[in-house]
């Protein structure tokens, strides 16, 4: 009998899955292979926590295979929609839910479990997890949103901090204008609060709003990793300092610094 924490049957039916997907797709699939990619990492930042955390092997067990399946549904999405954003298609948490239930993904898994993994799928995307969320779910969210958002962070670096120009997607068509800024967004780092999307109005409000997220990590695990992996330091970095955004980054990376 396998152990708890090896989900490798659910990782291989996984996989095959995603590129029963891509088979579909005959124009460009390099999205859909860059999901696979997210999807492993942050299958691995998850149990990176939960073995930081040193939860009970059931516990963890919950964690990865809800970090496994958190997008399971980006495959279709792309294929319907032909985008990630959910705004412009679908809420890709719920139909996640709906595709684990259609493929019965979860039939032999504890129903308790079953339950809260499906839920934590549903509510990852959410900007805030509802009051009176079950603290079962609750954690487990959040070690998927935690591991979800590091994962982020990292993409984020490779675009931003490479050489290169960067696809305007990334940064949700945001414009590279130096002048501009979101008093908003300042005003967050400086209440240390989560910035939101809604608010940003340039590229460098969307560095400050990557670096607000160690704001909303959840385990000591995953914070340390936050600062050990380095990504939000560096898009911090790329800032200019004529940015009128500069003070208040500066003010970002002392506190990064201080929780060190």
């Amino acid at each position: 009998m396998l152990p708890a924490t090896n989900i490798a049957p659910h990782i291989s039916w996984f996989k095959a899955y995603a590129a029963r997907e891509r088979a579909k797709e005959h124009g460009d699939a390099g999205p859909m292979d860059l999901k696979l990619q997210h999807t492993m990492a942050v299958l691995e930042n998850a149990r990176h926590t939960a073995e930081g955390e040193r939860f009970d092997s059931r516990t963890t067990r919950t964690c990865l295979l809800a970090a496994l399946y958190h997008d399971v549904a980006r495959f279709e999405q792309y294929l319907r929609y032909r985008t990630f954003r959910d705004k412009d298609s679908c809420n890709h948490g719920q139909m996640g839910v709906r595709i684990l239930k259609r493929e019965r993904r979860l039939v032999d898994e504890p129903l308790e479990a079953r339950h809260t993994i499906m839920a934590a799928v549903g509510l990852h995307n959410r900007f805030a997890l509802p009051p009176h969320t079950p603290q079962q779910v609750e954690l487990v969210a959040n070690v998927v949103r935690d591991a979800d958002k590091l994962d982020i962070l990292r993409v984020m670096d490779e675009q931003l901090s490479a050489p290169g120009p960067y696809n305007p997607t990334v940064v949700l068509q945001q414009p590279d204008d130096q002048t501009l800024c979101s008093e908003a967004v300042m005003r967050d780092v400086r209440e240390g609060r989560v910035a939101a999307y809604a608010d940003l109005r340039c590229v460098n409000d969307f560095r400050l709003l990557l670096g607000t997220w160690f704001f909303d990590l959840h385990f000591a695990a995953s914070r340390k990793k936050f600062l050990t992996d380095g990504h939000a330091e560096r898009l911090l970095r790329g800032m200019p300092d004529a940015a009128p955004q500069a003070a208040t980054r500066d003010y970002m990376l002392r506190l990064l610094e201080q929780a060190r």
